[in-house]
């Protein structure tokens, strides 16, 4: 190979890809959906981009229903953030704001990203207290 690729996944991409891989019970045709994706470059998960490892996570999620639930637990702390105005001009939520809030007045003591799925489990919870108590101001 020439040319070497230079956008290989991220290493959070890359375990994302094989955690929906064996959630999906696909582990073992990983390298039909790594040549699918790269469009013949590559059968080496390894190998793919970050673009062409998320499509592949994205496709396993469609057809077997592998969502990261940790993900699901992060997004909707931030659109209770969202809808608390917790937002940069522009319309994306503060991260730095919400790292914050987690950080001081989070259960775990850790930014957003640093939680376990259990731990999400328990931020969120905690999370929707605040955003209760915000829309009760209003």
């Amino acid at each position: 190979m020439s040319k070497m690729v230079q956008n290989i996944a991220s290493k959070r991409t890359f375990l994302q890809l094989i955690k929906a891989l064996n959630d999906a019970n696909q582990y073992g045709r990983r390298h039909d959906y790594a040549y699918r994706a790269s469009n013949g470059r590559t059968e080496s998960t390894k190998e793919l981009t970050e673009r062409e490892a998320q499509i592949v996570v994205a496709e396993l999620d469609k057809n077997y229903g592998t969502r990261d639930e940790a993900d699901v637990m992060r997004k909707k702390i931030i659109s209770f953030a969202h809808q608390m105005y917790w937002e940069l001009p522009g319309g994306k939520a503060d991260m730095k704001r919400i790292n914050e809030w987690c950080v001081n007045k989070g259960p775990y003591k850790k930014k957003l990203n640093d939680h376990t799925t259990k731990e999400l489990a328990v931020l969120v919870s905690v999370f929707e207290k605040i955003y209760k108590e915000f829309i009760n101001k209003l």
